[in-house]
């Protein structure tokens, strides 16, 4: 896939003759914003609120994690980090690729000293390549988490044997790395021409259905099959549970790894509702369909997008058990810190819950 949404960039031309460089800016590339139907000034004001909603949103889980780390030592939670500190990295390059500047891309600026450096800039900052590299990593980490809840529910002795922290630690290293070298191809696309003008181009059409109908598989396809797969096989699987062993009761530790994996299939429900329409768009797109980049649907297209940025937060915080718990502990105790009156209540309430918040090893 390429750059997200970048509302400065009329110059670009809509596919020349056959005879010169083929244009292949995607959906989210082309367009002012939908027209009649949503003002620039409008766009930039949701596009920045999503933005923030994904600084605040991540940064509070990220402290989380981080301040209760002992509370969060598991697998799981690593990778739920680690997916947090993606998104909070890509929400910043989000607001910068957007709004650092205001009058267009950097590339297409009077201020740079020399056309190399211009074409830097074009490749690999005008063409959103960070904000790309970062959404894959992102795919990437959330098949590797479908994986290890299903391994963990359904194959639990091999998840025993094989899901060490070590390896955890190896694969949420490797995300980043895999995100960063895979959008590699888009820096290479990208056309800086003579009048400095940046923007993407491929060789011809059938190059550009070629590559279409590759990403679409690489970077949607094949991530939706294993992670739908993963959570059926999950689902089933605890049905199945209940069926067999009637109404039994489960304990503390059932019950977490059962809401942990029933909030890391919403996260993955709600991958599907942003990514969907303009994964098929941008594959409709490159196989040739005639796409309305002024239209109200481009404008849903951009913002579902973007909103995958900011909405975990949302769902941890909502339906994580663990995480509101502790949430709540650790703003407890900023308050107790503000507020010594409070300090014997709220010492006795933490003399109650203690054994539970002390025993990491119950986390899922």
């Amino acid at each position: 896939m390429s750059s997200l949404i970048d509302d400065n960039v009329t110059h670009v031309p809509m596919l020349p003759s056959p005879t010169t460089v083929l244009n292949t800016a995607p959906p989210d590339k082309q367009g002012g914003g939908g027209g009649a139907v949503l003002n620039e000034l409008y766009l930039k004001i949701i596009y920045a609120l999503i933005g923030l909603l994904g600084i605040v949103g991540n940064s509070i889980v990220c402290l989380v994690f981080t301040v209760k780390r002992r509370q969060f030592q598991s697998i799981t939670n690593y990778l739920i980090l680690n997916q947090s500190i993606i998104d909070l990295v890509d929400s910043i390059f989000f607001i910068l690729i957007h709004y650092a500047s205001p009058n267009g891309p950097i590339s297409e600026t009077a201020a740079l000293p020399s056309r190399g450096l211009a074409e830097f800039f074009c490749r690999m900052w005008d063409s959103e390549y960070p904000l790309w590299a970062l959404y894959i990593a992102s795919t990437a980490n959330l098949v590797i988490l479908s994986l290890e809840r299903y391994f963990a529910t359904c194959r639990p002795v091999i998840h025993r044997n094989f899901f060490t922290v070590r390896r955890a630690k190896w694969a949420m290293l490797c995300v980043w790395v895999y995100g960063a070298v895979y959008q590699l191809y888009w820096p290479l696309v990208q056309t800086f021409s003579e009048d400095w003008r940046c923007h993407p181009s491929w060789p011809n059409r059938v190059v550009q259905i070629f590559m279409g109908v590759l990403l679409f598989t690489l970077e949607y396809l094949i991530p939706l099959v294993i992670m739908t797969f993963s959570y059926v096989s999950i689902i089933h699987m605890l049905r199945n549970r209940t069926k067999s062993h009637g109404k039994v009761q489960v304990n503390a530790f059932q019950r977490a790894k059962r809401n942990v994996t029933t909030t890391l299939c919403i996260v993955f429900v709600s991958y599907v509702v942003c990514w969907t329409p303009t994964e098929l768009s941008y594959l409709a797109y490159n196989l040739g369909h005639n796409y309305n980049f002024e239209s109200a649907i481009h404008d849903v297209v951009k913002g579902l997008v973007a909103c995958n940025l900011c909405v975990n937060p949302f769902i941890y915080a909502f339906k994580y058990e663990h995480f509101q718990t502790e949430l709540r502990n650790m703003f407890s105790s900023v308050c107790t810190v503000c507020n010594p009156g409070n300090r014997i209540s709220s010492e006795a309430r933490g003399t109650v819950l203690s054994p539970t918040n002390n025993s990491s090893n119950n986390t899922p």
